[in-house]
């Protein structure tokens, strides 16, 4: 069974903390006789919420202290009801304000507590205080609460799981090369620059590797381009299985795939281009060429050197590797180990 990816995590508490001085804000002041005391203890409990919203990095907190602000905000919503006259208060509604919110940032288990808190802020006031301010008859809106609660909270939360599974298949599409299944050239272009970037944060090696399937063109015309196309799939599994883990292999384009090799010396970057050239499916062969970083140029001057490198060995035959340096370019046929 696919899992579904993590919900989005909001930027900030600031959309949140705007609804919630936005409902207070509308509240009127209530009749002297019933005192100001919860409308002042809702007003600083919102205080509360907005500050910590506004001031606390969410984006560095678990996913459990996220829920916080909104779950705090059903006790302001009590808080208001009773300040504007319990149950003719028109102030109910804003229940939706937390419920959609962990309906969009939430865990399925925090919307649950979410739900469940807001039907007990219906019906305990009934139970402690009763009529007048809160008669039986309130028992009927906590029970709609109690249906509809869940189907609005748990529908938001489906579409919004729906739509991150869409965005994240839409980003592996994207990337991936239809035919091969492996990376494609945008793909290439994401992740080469984060690796020399790494790279030049830990001053560890890097090296890039061009392979190219030789007469490719000529046996896909003698064979089909279905033949061509299998040719293509067959050399992509092999030499994914072949790479290191931390390695990264892309269709660059046509019948040339480009190899990442981070955290590898020059010898390394032999040995490896040699174990791929000598895996090359159907009896084929394939021409190779590689650059080590020199620390400093950028990744089109890196790749701009193993392609160079890769047409020197084309010129030289074929059926080799170039593996350029700074000084000089190192051919390899098949007979090297």
């Amino acid at each position: 069974m696919e899992r579904p990816p993590p919900l989005p995590q909001p930027r900030s508490g600031r959309p949140f903390a705007v609804a919630a001085c936005f409902a207070f804000a509308l509240v009127p002041l209530p009749p002297h006789e019933e005192g100001p005391g919860p409308l002042i203890a809702a007003g600083l409990l919102t205080l509360i919420i907005v500050m910590s919203s506004l001031l606390i990095p969410w984006r560095r907190l678990p996913s459990s202290a996220v829920a916080l602000p909104p779950l705090a905000y059903f006790v302001v919503i009590a808080l208001l009801r009773d300040a504007e006259g319990g149950a003719v208060s028109g102030y109910g509604l804003l229940v939706l304000l937390p419920v959609f919110w962990l309906a969009l940032y939430g865990t399925r288990t925090q919307l649950s507590v979410a739900l469940v808190m807001m039907v007990v802020m219906f019906a305990l006031p009934i139970i402690l205080f009763g009529e007048p301010r809160y008669p039986s008859s309130e028992w009927r809106r906590a029970l709609m609460w109690a249906g509809l609660g869940p189907l609005i909270g748990f529908t938001v939360q489906r579409l919004v799981n729906e739509r991150e599974q869409l965005v994240e298949r839409l980003k592996l599409v994207a990337r991936t090369d239809a035919l091969t299944g492996i990376a494609n050239r945008r793909a290439w272009d994401e992740e080469l620059p984060r690796e020399l970037e790494r790279a030049r944060r830990s001053g560890e090696p890097l090296a890039v590797a061009i392979l190219d399937l030789d007469h490719f063109k000529s046996w896909k015309d003698s064979l089909g381009h279905q033949a061509g196309d299998q040719l293509l799939k067959e050399a992509a599994a092999a030499w994914r299985d072949l790479i290191r883990a931390p390695d990264f292999i892309a269709r660059y384009g046509g019948e040339e795939f480009a190899v990442l090799l981070p955290r590898c010396p020059a010898g390394a970057t032999r040995a490896i281009v040699e174990r791929l050239r000598s895996s090359t499916p159907s009896d084929q062969t394939t021409s190779a060429g590689a650059a080590c970083w020199d620390g400093s140029e950028s990744p089109d001057e890196l790749v701009g050197r193993a392609d160079s490198a890769l047409y020197e060995a084309k010129r030289a035959g074929r059926d080799r590797s170039v593996v350029a340096d700074d000084a000089a370019a190192i051919v390899l046929d098949r007979r090297v180990p």
